[in-house]
């Protein structure tokens, strides 16, 4: 070197130069990568609808009872049982608006992997969400107003369900099989071999263990029009539904409750309220009528099932009265049974319960009411009407569909009220 000085002067400025370069390159990829590609995490939450709902944290077995609601991380998995339900919402951390929801509906496991957005608003990137050992039955709802793309996976031992449009999906899992139906929307379902099924709306499909193909067959028909209150007329009211006031005829005079038609964590809804101080009994509700005095024939269905969404947000009385009255929600049906003969079917819900206070079941019910937790969603299904009702009072046409509101005081939402009907199974197989 003491030789050569130029030489060690050469090598020492190129070397610099070699470094700043190197510098400036990372520099400018980290600063990219941070305002560009670098994720944050979505907020997580988990509200019980009834029940409890099963929360175990990363590397344990031990879970503990969520009542309420809950803050979850990566890695957490929930659990319900036989009779609990319980939903995750997804929610921009910067907004604070919900972009997607997961139902857990009885006897359901499912594990957050992750959920993320970019962690600046320069990136276009999407929000992402990965939910894994799915088995049981989810409902999943993702928001149509997002600013930017969402990818959605759910996995099960069998297939993944991957989602990036906005609406209403059932999904079904469990060792023997793994069914997709996009109620409306569209998904891909992808097998363990890499096969892909697109659903579009009204579709359905289903992965069988051992099955080298997807089978396809027709969704439930949604015999209710209108049934998630999405299509809207000229006064930016639900199409097909009318709403009124239900007088007792204990308190004929008594103050009417009021309903409007509103937006609750970003999904349509009918908001019904009456709480005026000491009002006496009254009721408040919305209906359907199907096809005319005769109803709307469903003798060629295999399956009916009536589907509701609500939240209670305050119930004055306790519990619910004796003549399918004084719930905060009730759902009705009135039809003609297999012999013409004209049946009432009544299902109520309550949030509040004074134990000798209030009846859990009405003198013309056929089952108990359910309790619900406050200020939660909570999705009923009923069982198949057509074996699920004494025999000689099962379903031959629906005259009118109603939910209602009654009691003193109450102010519910309900985001749904759907009747959906299966016909005979017609599979057909995915081209492998």
């Amino acid at each position: 070197m003491q030789a050569h000085p130029h030489r060690f002067a050469w090598i020492t400025l190129i070397g610099a130069l070699v470094i700043f370069c190197l510098l400036c390159i990372g520099t400018i990829a980290f600063v990219r990568w941070l305002l560009l590609e670098s994720p944050t995490e979505l907020s997580v939450t988990v509200h019980v609808g009834r029940g409890t709902v099963g929360l175990a944290e990363p590397e344990t077995s031990d879970e503990k009872a969520v009542r309420g609601e809950a803050q979850l991380g990566s890695g957490d998995r929930l659990s319900t049982d036989n009779v609990s339900q319980g939903y995750l919402a997804f929610s921009d951390p910067y907004s604070g608006k919900i972009l997607a929801t997961v139902t857990l509906h009885h006897d359901t496991i499912i594990t957050l992997d992750s959920a993320n957005r970019p962690r600046f608003s320069l990136s276009d990137n999407a929000y992402t969400i990965r939910l894994t050992e799915a088995n049981g039955q989810l409902d999943v709802w993702v928001n149509s107003g997002l600013t930017r793309e969402i990818r959605l996976n759910i996995e099960s031992a069998l297939g993944v369900a991957r989602i990036s449009q906005s609406g209403n999906y059932f999904l079904e899992s469990n060792p023997s099989y793994f069914k997709a139906t996009a109620r409306s929307g569209a998904l891909t379902l992808i097998d363990d071999n890499g096969q892909t099924q697109h659903l579009a709306s009204t579709t359905e499909a289903t992965i069988y263990q051992g099955d080298p193909v997807i089978r396809l067959t027709q969704a439930p028909t949604d015999l209710l029009p209108n049934s998630t209150f999405t299509e809207t007329n000229d006064s930016a009211w639900p199409v097909a539904w009318s709403c009124a006031n239900y007088p007792s005829p204990d308190n004929p005079n008594g103050p009417t409750g009021k309903y409007e038609f509103t937006s609750t964590d970003g999904r349509p809804t009918l908001h019904i309220q009456r709480l005026q101080s000491n009002p006496g009994p009254g009721g408040t509700g919305c209906e359907q009528f199907l096809a005319g005095p005769e109803g709307l024939d469903v003798s060629q269905y295999d399956s009916l099932v009536l589907r509701a969404s609500m939240m209670v947000h305050y119930q004055k009385l306790s519990a619910c009265g004796v003549a399918g009255s004084e719930c905060p929600v009730m759902l009705y049906i009135s039809y003609l049974d297999q012999d013409g003969n004209p049946r009432e079917w009544y299902h109520g819900f309550y949030a509040e319960y004074t134990p000798s206070v209030g009846r859990t079941r009405c003198d013309t019910c056929l089952e108990e009411h359910e309790r619900i937790n406050k200020d939660a969603w909570y999705t009923y299904e009923s069982g198949n009407l057509f074996t699920d009702l004494p025999e000689g009072q099962r379903p031959g046409s629906i005259i009118q569909v109603r939910f209602y509101a009654s009691g003193h005081e109450y102010e519910i939402m309900i985001n749904e009220v759907a009747l959906l009907a299966t016909l005979p199974a017609e599979e057909t197989a995915a081209a492998p």
